[in-house]
């Protein structure tokens, strides 16, 4: 099958690593990956998978305003409904699936409307799936949105895919009219990355700070370098890796802090995190959807900070921890963190192997694979 997967990150990097991960359990077929966010450097993907990189465009981290990049906005977004309406028409997909769109990215529907209307105007044979993570973010009018959603689904898509466990996090949770979704729902289970083998490299023991893309989490990674100097253990080092999309301003910042102390390593942006956290004794980080399941793929201790401007992180943080998967950290503060490492170093994370289901990349292929051979016959 030909499958055009599109995938807009628009703060951090977590929904480009998912999706990509997806993509890459769809080795069976021919996928182009079509991505609008900044594009991650160094990045090589999957032999049976193409990228169409869109003109960027990414979001504050308020979530206010669109950068462009120095571009005017207005000239990107018509550049990009051509290319994207393009690249559609030529690669004539038997699927197109839709990261978080429509329970998210409403910025973004002037370029995906017209190929969902061009699909169902003229009954083309292409299925149409949505791919969903396990949490939503939510909103003011959580009816009007709710609705609205309800209106796109139901009328353009004919699957839902939701990456997680129901048994930890239904869709209820973060959405109120499950019951009213018209076309089928299927959990394919969390989306793990695998962390690729690597020889340890034991030089005593290691703490690994992490922020994702960098955008947000700099309060966390200050914090964690200013609780080394309460923690006195000659043998702990800390691996601090700052994100791609970090500001130069923070990065000079968090150097400054760690300079002089030969235990505090800063480190670029690594794309086999998985890899890093595996041969490390701690993880300190924030809570989003990759991060946490990089922490539960590789079975690292760990302490968790929630992005404080949704209740996103912390609904997850708060259920993996009452699993005993994690340890919540309330503030982004030294003395907390200083705690959480002491305490941390001296227990080993139980294996959420048998008590989470983890394979949702494979079962995502196979479920869009049921249903495409159900629909084309």
């Amino acid at each position: 099958m030909r499958i055009l997967l599109y995938c807009q990150h628009v703060l951090g990097i977590g929904h480009f690593f998912r999706s990509m991960e997806i993509a890459r359990g769809l080795h069976r077929h021919e996928v182009l990956f079509v991505e609008g966010g900044d594009p991650l450097p160094g990045f090589v993907p999957p032999d049976h998978v193409r990228r169409l990189i869109l003109p960027p465009l990414m979001m504050d981290s308020e979530f206010q305003t669109i950068q462009a990049f120095g571009r005017d906005p207005e000239a990107v977004k018509e550049e990009r409904r051509r290319l994207l309406m393009q690249a559609f028409l030529e690669f004539s997909p038997d699927v197109f699936i839709t990261e978080l769109f429509p329970f998210g990215r409403k910025q973004f529907r002037y370029e995906l409307m017209p190929i969902l209307q061009r699909i169902r105007d003229r009954r083309l044979a292409t299925m149409v799936v949505c791919s969903l993570r396990d949490i939503l973010v939510e909103k003011k009018n959580q009816a009007a949105y709710e609705q609205g959603v309800l209106e796109i689904l139901n009328e353009f898509f004919h699957l839902l895919l939701v990456h997680s466990d129901p048994g930890l996090l239904p869709l209820e949770e973060s959405f109120g009219r499950v019951a009213d979704i018209g076309i089928p729902l299927r959990y394919t289970g969390f989306i793990v990355r695998p962390a690729a083998p690597k020889a340890p490299e034991r030089d005593g023991r290691v703490v690994v700070a992490s922020s994702g893309g960098g955008k947000v989490g700099v309060d966390l990674l200050a914090a964690t370098i200013l609780a080394m100097r309460q923690v006195r253990l000659d043998d702990l080092k800390l691996r601090v890796f700052l994100g791609p999309f970090m500001e130069r301003t923070d990065r000079e910042m968090l150097a400054g802090l760690a300079g002089g102390d030969s235990r505090i390593l800063l480190e670029p942006f690594s794309l086999e995190f998985p890899s890093e956290l595996a041969r490390a004794d701690l993880s300190i980080s924030m809570a989003g959807y990759n991060t946490c399941m990089d922490i539960l793929g590789t079975g690292v201790p760990a302490a968790v900070y929630p992005f404080p401007q949704n209740r996103e992180q912390a609904l997850r943080a708060g259920k993996l921890e009452r699993l005993g998967l994690v340890r919540v950290l309330k503030e982004a503060a030294a003395e907390e963190i200083a705690e959480a490492i002491r305490q941390l170093l001296r227990q080993s994370a139980p294996s959420p192997r048998g008590i989470l289901s983890l394979e949702g990349a494979s079962s995502t292929a196979e479920i869009i694979e049921s249903m495409a051979a159900a629909r084309f016959g």
